[in-house]
């Protein structure tokens, strides 16, 4: 058995880690503590928040720190402490109210704070999100009630095709100290400008130790693009968006094949091999 202690893997979780109806396979989890137990290091790098990320920690059982809100907070989940944290600026949450006026019901907003999620535009597609098969607590507010709170990261709910429409309203402010991101197939975000997966995975590595050219990264959307080039090895899942397809060093299976597991199961295999191979010239 080859030496693992120096590489770690870097996973997202929802459409990546999670399977569709966002559980972990039993092959994932096995392969995890497989890899856990030789000496390899894991971790995710997420969106979710504390509240809704801690089912997913509480199984993984993880040794190391964690990234959340998509890049605005590494996370010691063992002792329940943030190690580092980023806030969307006073200057930028303007930015909120002026959308909902703009755009009106198509548009859901959620924002999310350390304490959990707050809602101030409630809409068919926020209803989905937080009342589907695993319901998410949150608690509906005004944006004047929270507007002195840590603000991580906004998301907005809106159907597909009003999304560049979105985009374009919200890039026309040219607002300092914020980054917008697609990152899901109905989600757009405002995060912190210094927050990103990429950022907050070299963030991590400074903080645990570990050398970037011996990290793999895995994701599925465009907000884990930075953190898949960021990485030695950058995966996408078969699922993936195009972009994140891209930018990835090559594409594996689905989320609903355990495409974990089947990294895991690659790079344990031989993983001086895994970490020479170049861009997209192979597959497994």
């Amino acid at each position: 058995m080859q030496d693992l202690s120096q590489i770690l893997l870097v996973t997202d979780c929802d459409g990546t880690l999670l399977q569709d109806d966002k559980t972990i396979s039993s092959t994932d989890l096995n392969a995890i503590g497989k890899f856990q137990a030789a000496g390899g290091n894991f971790t995710i790098a997420t969106g979710r928040s504390i509240p809704t990320g801690t089912p997913v920690l509480r199984q993984l059982e993880l040794k190391l720190p964690c990234i959340l809100y998509n890049g605005s907070m590494l996370y010691d989940f063992l002792k329940d402490e943030i190690l580092w944290m980023a806030e969307i600026p006073q200057n930028a949450r303007f930015l909120v109210e002026k959308a909902i006026k703009r755009f009106g019901a198509p548009l859901g907003v959620e924002i999310l704070t350390p304490e959990g999620m707050n809602v101030v535009a409630f809409n068919q597609l926020v209803d989905a999100h937080l009342n589907g098969r695993t319901p998410i607590p949150y608690r509906l507010t005004g944006i004047r009630e929270i507007l002195d709170r840590k603000w991580l990261k906004v998301m907005m709910a809106m159907p597909e095709a009003l999304m560049p429409e979105v985009s374009a309203f919200l890039l026309s402010f040219e607002t300092e100290g914020v980054r917008f991101v697609r990152s899901e197939k109905l989600f757009y975000e405002i995060l912190p400008a210094e927050a990103s997966k990429g950022n907050a995975l070299k963030r991590l590595c400074r903080e645990t130790g570990f050398s970037l050219a011996r990290t793999v990264a895995m994701g599925d959307c465009d907000n884990d693009i930075e953190m898949l080039q960021q990485a030695r090895v950058g995966i996408a899942v078969e699922n993936a968006f195009p972009a994140a397809k891209a930018a990835a060093d090559f594409v594996t299976v689905s989320n609903r094949k355990s495409a974990v597991a089947r990294t895991i199961n690659e790079l344990m295999a031989d993983p001086d091999t895994f970490f020479k191979r170049g861009k997209k010239q192979w597959k497994f």
